[in-house]
């Protein structure tokens, strides 16, 4: 399957498959396959953006997937991504705070939100965050020594 050019002014629609669709694996490029199905089906969200024609663009942190528009459920963007760096905010003591990356992004059916697992000091965090308990933290660029 020849891929044409790639069109980049896509916005970003957020999305995971809890289910594998039922035509096999023709939904994704003949080199994906093998990665696709270590992370499909599951609450993932990954971002599609972009397209390769004739797939779209799936992104899950360094993970690139290429698919037909396939059913997907889609989920509303919450501003943050995988690999962004955030903070933990205390929430009237209801978390410790602390800094961290963001290692998953997943859907929970139960309430309905994303939920996202932060990897602090190398080591995944077993607690999952909502939106309300993470902020972005910027990147200084402070010169050492003066």
């Amino acid at each position: 399957m020849p891929e044409t050019e790639l069109s980049v002014n896509v916005e970003p629609r957020y999305g995971f498959y809890p289910w594998w669709p039922e035509d096999g694996n023709d939904w994704i490029h003949p080199d994906d396959v093998e990665v696709a199905r270590q992370m499909i089906p599951s609450q993932r969200v990954f971002r599609r953006e972009g397209e390769a024609r004739p797939f779209v663009l799936l992104f899950y942190g360094d993970v690139k997937l290429r698919v037909l528009r396939t059913l997907w459920r889609e989920v509303d963007s919450e501003g943050f991504e995988l690999g962004d760096m955030v903070e933990v905010l205390s929430r009237m003591r209801h978390n410790e705070p602390h800094t961290g990356t963001i290692r998953e992004m997943l859907w929970d059916d139960r309430t309905r939100r994303l939920r996202y697992q932060l990897l602090v000091n190398g080591q995944p965090m077993a607690k999952f965050y909502t939106s309300e308990d993470l902020r972005h933290v910027e990147p200084t660029t402070e010169k050492l020594g003066g």
